[in-house]
């Protein structure tokens, strides 16, 4: 797997982390909140756009996801 796919599922799992973090504030920062959904979803996008078949695009994922706790 390329390493620009790894960077791009490393983003999109950190910013789920710092979306969850500020999600569980006592007051959520909604401007941080929309601009980090926002930059999720582009990266989910850059995945889609390298891999069309959304099916195959999972199994890149799940690869790496599994070799990462492995690691």
């Amino acid at each position: 797997m390329s390493t620009l796919v790894q960077r791009l599922i490393a983003a999109h799992r950190q910013l789920n982390r710092e979306i969850r973090d500020e999600l569980s504030r006592r007051a959520p920062d909604s401007i941080r909140l929309a601009r980090m959904k926002k930059e999720r979803l582009a990266i989910k996008d850059r995945l889609f756009r390298l891999f069309p078949d959304a099916s195959h695009m999972r199994r890149v994922v799940r690869d790496a996801m599994r070799r990462e706790h492995i690691a």
